[in-house]
């Protein structure tokens, strides 16, 4: 066989292959919320953990685990609250949908105070001594601020990101 009916076999063989990573790469292209989504549901895996720090007994004696849980959940939380605040709801804002742009609205405002309460929580509870002084209130007021957090998620899970990925 000459090198040039090599080359023309080769190229003939890499066409139904090119062919079929496009296909699947439309099939597989992620949704524009995936990302949002997933931090969302690691977001719950951390909180869970967290919780299950939030023994009274335990954190009076040494709340070191809470802290540690606690903050790799906030600084989950940090990045996923930047990319929602400086990439995704500028962009829903804008939207020429007006059922993504108002649902966008409505939950941009809600949000701002949502995220003040928790770093105010995070400012009461800063230290070990703090929690160990009142596991109680540590545990409450973790509990709550938790339930606040997971609730927006959902929302957003539920009303916002359908409507984002209807879009594209």
């Amino acid at each position: 066989m000459s090198a040039r009916s090599e080359g023309n076999l080769a190229q003939r063989d890499a066409q139904p292959r090119e062919r079929m990573a496009r296909s699947l790469s439309l099939v597989m292209r992620p949704h524009p919320t995936e990302r949002f989504e997933r931090q969302h549901a690691e977001l719950v895996s951390l909180a869970k953990a967290l919780a299950g720090e939030l023994d009274t007994r335990r954190l009076s004696a040494d709340p070191t685990a809470a802290r540690k849980a606690l903050a790799a959940f906030t600084g989950k939380l940090r990045v996923h609250a930047a990319m929602e605040q400086d990439a995704l709801y500028p962009r829903l804002l804008a939207s020429s949908n007006h059922e993504v742009a108002k649902k966008a609205r409505e939950l941009d405002a809600e949000v701002g105070s949502l995220y003040a309460t928790f770093f105010a929580y995070l400012e009461r509870w800063s230290s070990a001594e703090a929690i160990k002084a009142a596991p109680e209130d540590f545990g409450r007021e973790t509990m709550m601020q938790l339930h606040l957090l997971g609730q927006r998620m959902k929302r957003e899970n539920r009303e916002l990101y359908p409507l984002v990925d209807a879009l594209e």
